[in-house]
C-alpha cells in the first residue's frame, strides 16, 4: 500500500526532487495548504494511491473520483475543505483546553512531518505535501 515515515523537519529553500520520470495521471497528490495537518496528508496518500486494493468507502471514493482531474495546489484546497476529512482530523487531535498561544517555529525547535511513499507502475513516489 505505502510507507509513512516522520522526520525532523528542516528548511531547505534549495530542495531539488530528482525527477526521472513523469508521475501517471492517476497517482493521488495533494499539495499541504493546512498547518499541522501532514499525517492526515500522508494517510490521504497512502489510501488513495491503493483505490484499487482497499476498500475506500463511499465517501473516500467519491472524493478521490471529485478531484482526480483537479492539480495537486486544488486538490489540497478539496482536502482542507471536505467536511469529513477535517471532522476526521480533529477527532484525532489533542483535547487543549487552555489556547497556548501559538507563534512561528524557530531554528533551534524541534519540528516534525510526515511524508508517504507509494508505489506505482513499478516506481516509489514520494508524496511531500510541502514539496
Amino acid at each position: 500500500l505505502g510507507l509513512i515515515f516522520l522526520f525532523k523537519w528542516t528548511r531547505n529553500d534549495n530542495y531539488e526532487a530528482a525527477i526521472d520520470h513523469e508521475a501517471p495521471l492517476d497517482l493521488f497528490f495533494a499539495k499541504q495548504v493546512v498547518t499541522n495537518a501532514c499525517a492526515t496528508q500522508a494517510i490521504l496518500s497512502v489510501l488513495l494511491n491503493a483505490h484499487d486494493r482497499v476498500e475506500l468507502g463511499e465517501e473516500l471514493s467519491q472524493f478521490r473520483e471529485f478531484t482526480q482531474e483537479f492539480d495537486a495546489e486544488t486538490k489540497g484546497l478539496a482536502v482542507s475543505n471536505s467536511e469529513v476529512i477535517r471532522t476526521a482530523h480533529n477527532s484525532f487531535a489533542r483535547p487543549e483546553p487552555i489556547v497556548i498561544q501559538s507563534r512561528p517555529a524557530r531554528e533551534d525547535d524541534d519540528v516534525f512531518h510526515f511524508v508517504a511513499y507509494v508505489p506505482k507502475n513499478g516506481f516509489v513516489f514520494e508524496l511531500d505535501g510541502l514539496r
